[in-house]
């Protein structure tokens, strides 16, 4: 009879028992140390370009561009979340956003431009995507891709000055 008593002290000391209510549930919170906002981009030094208001008429039929502008837009407010999803969606977008460029802003500048882009916008997915990524290296990409789609701002602005001016030349 003393084993059976020290059985059951020993049970119910070391939590033999089944009983649900002193169970505790502990739920921990991880925050994700690499998730981008809308403060970080702001933070990040770099020279913004935008359209011309001439420049924006012209451009209003290649629709890719714009879509890729509402991505930058996107990216600017912490919304990293396009890569996130299926990969092809992505590399299809970007295929199109380079096969697309209109005729009449398509020379050397701007075509070495949108290929930057492109390898940015590519560099970024595979960042945001890789599991050893860091912040910084996250930070670092999307500055990269938004320097890279200002400068293309930038040379299609200058295009269109370059084009509007009527130089005579002598002969």
């Amino acid at each position: 009879m003393p084993k059976v008593i020290l059985f059951i002290l020993i049970c119910t000391l070391s939590g033999c028992g089944n009983n649900k209510s002193e169970q505790t549930n502990i739920n921990l919170v991880v925050q994700d140390s690499t998730s981008i906002t809308k403060a970080d981009i702001e933070n990040l030094n770099y020279t913004e370009f935008i359209l011309d208001e001439d420049s924006d008429k012209i451009l209003v039929g290649w629709l890719k561009y714009r879509e890729m502008s509402d991505r930058i837009t996107e990216i600017k407010n912490g919304d990293l979340s396009f890569f996130k999803g299926d990969k092809k969606i992505v590399e299809t977008f970007i295929q199109e956003f380079t096969d697309t460029v209109p005729s009449n802003i398509s020379d050397e500048a701007i075509l070495a431009r949108v290929l930057i882009v492109r390898t940015m916008y590519l560099k970024l997915n595979s960042v945001i995507n890789m599991s050893t990524s860091s912040k910084t290296a996250i930070e670092k990409s999307v500055k990269d891709l938004l320097e890279a789609f200002s400068n293309l701002n930038f040379q299609i602005n200058k295009k269109f000055e370059r084009d509007a001016q009527n130089i005579v030349k002598p002969e």
